[in-house]
């Protein structure tokens, strides 16, 4: 059993939604092979061991981490999700209240064109989050989010 995570980062976006009394963040991908894919993945999450963390960046800016603890996890392959550079105005605003009040549901989407609502397909179940957090990038530097550090760190050497 590995302990390390393979990064997907390749998604569009976040659209936030609100269903069943809670906040549902979709993670929206362009490709839809690679979106059917995620989504079978996180189909076999265990609800009690996932974790979403979004981390705010000193520069406006934040990043969404979201894996299932590797530690625990049965799965023979331990994927996460991580994406950065969205911006702390707008949407991410009007929603954070409600982070902060009640665990969010994750799932993943698809849209063949992203500037077109009418397009975008639900993939995956609603995942529910265990543990959720907002922390600031400070924040990373404690070992309690080592994986979430792990996930800036790659995205860091993919962008580079």
């Amino acid at each position: 059993m590995s302990l390390d995570i393979e990064w997907h980062g390749n998604f569009y976006g976040i659209s936030w939604a609100y269903e069943k009394d809670r906040l549902v963040v979709s993670m929206v991908f362009e490709d839809k092979k690679e979106a059917i894919e995620v989504s079978k993945e996180i189909e076999d999450w265990s609800d009690k061991f996932t974790r979403l963390t979004i981390i705010e960046r000193e520069n406006g800016e934040y990043a969404i981490c979201c894996y299932q603890d590797p530690q625990i996890s049965k799965s023979k392959k331990n994927i996460g999700l991580y994406r950065t550079g969205m911006p702390q105005s707008g949407g991410y605003e009007q929603v954070k209240p409600m982070i902060e009040e009640k665990s969010p549901l994750l799932q993943i989407a698809h849209a063949a064109d992203v500037r077109d609502m009418n397009t975008y397909e639900q993939i995956s179940r609603l995942v529910p989050m265990r543990k959720y957090r907002i922390i600031s990038e400070k924040d990373l530097k404690r070992q309690e989010f080592f994986y979430e550090k792990t996930a800036d760190k790659y995205n860091q050497k993919k962008t580079n």
